[in-house]
């Protein structure tokens, strides 16, 4: 069993508050009032099903360091304040075969948040505890209480080691976003140069080689850009314009023959 995990006590209380979302749900509840003479104890979470016909009042005890759990001997006074009573803990941390019979037992998963019922708690017909709903009815309007914290120490602890993690979470994020940001202008850029010229600079150069090439023009030379422009100037390919005046030199010299000849 492992000794004790990096798991906080309010990380389990809140996996429990969505258990009970239907319920009455609440932390560290005392069995009475505080200025009574009385032994009290405290749960360390408590829920109180919303019924008349079917009341059910399920205590918890959460454990996060096997230690706690080997040197808890005030638990068995918790069971006559509720008619279900279980511990809490992370994975692994307290066996079924630990417990005694009617106590059930919980693993909390810390990589998921799921609560996992390894032995269920045997219901106990209680007497409902008067003192105990009566400080719950009290206990309501403390506005001092901190929810899921035993005590604003913990609240603070919590909320440092929470923040933290929601910095290393932030700026994870923020890399990413910038990333996809950037991705998006490269894909907008592209976009705008598709509408405003049909495609993208690599298809319009392949295009104007292929139409090149049909001409007649040999892009295989380095200066083969400069032949489409004078061709687009004088309206005909360069070579054409050679052949033609080939064929205008050879006229005049066929007909110069023809002249000489009749005379």
């Amino acid at each position: 069993m492992a000794g004790k995990s990096n798991v906080k006590a309010d990380e389990i209380k809140r996996a429990l508050s969505k258990r009970h979302m239907d319920d009455l749900f609440l932390t560290e509840v005392k069995t009475g009032a505080t200025w009574s003479n009385k032994e009290l104890l405290k749960f360390d979470a408590f829920a109180i099903k919303k019924s008349w016909a079917k009341p059910r009042l399920t205590g918890y005890e959460v454990k996060v360091s096997r230690s706690d759990f080997l040197q808890d001997e005030k638990w068995p006074g918790y069971l006559p304040h509720c008619h279900c009573f279980s511990f809490v803990c992370p994975k692994g941390l307290i066996a079924p075969e630990e417990l005694t019979d009617g106590v059930g037992l919980i693993w909390y998963y810390p990589d998921t948040g799921a609560l996992v019922t390894k032995r269920p708690a045997k219901y106990r017909l209680i007497d409902i505890p008067a003192d105990l709903l009566y400080y719950i009815l009290l206990s309501r309007t403390d506005s001092d209480r901190h929810p899921f914290f035993s005590d604003r120490r913990e609240m603070i602890e919590s909320y440092l080691t929470q923040k933290e993690a929601r910095l290393r979470i932030g700026q994870d994020f923020k890399g990413r976003l910038f990333d996809e940001i950037s991705g998006l202008r490269t894909k907008v850029k592209e976009l705008e140069d598709e509408l405003r010229y049909g495609g993208n600079k690599g298809e319009q150069l392949t295009q104007i080689k292929e139409a090149a090439e049909k001409a007649g023009i040999n892009t295989n030379r380095r200066w083969w850009p400069n032949d489409v422009v004078e061709m687009l100037g004088q309206g005909m390919h360069p070579d054409m314009k050679h052949a033609i005046e080939r064929i205008k030199r050879n006229v005049d010299e066929m007909t110069k023959l023809v002249e000489a000849s009749g005379q």
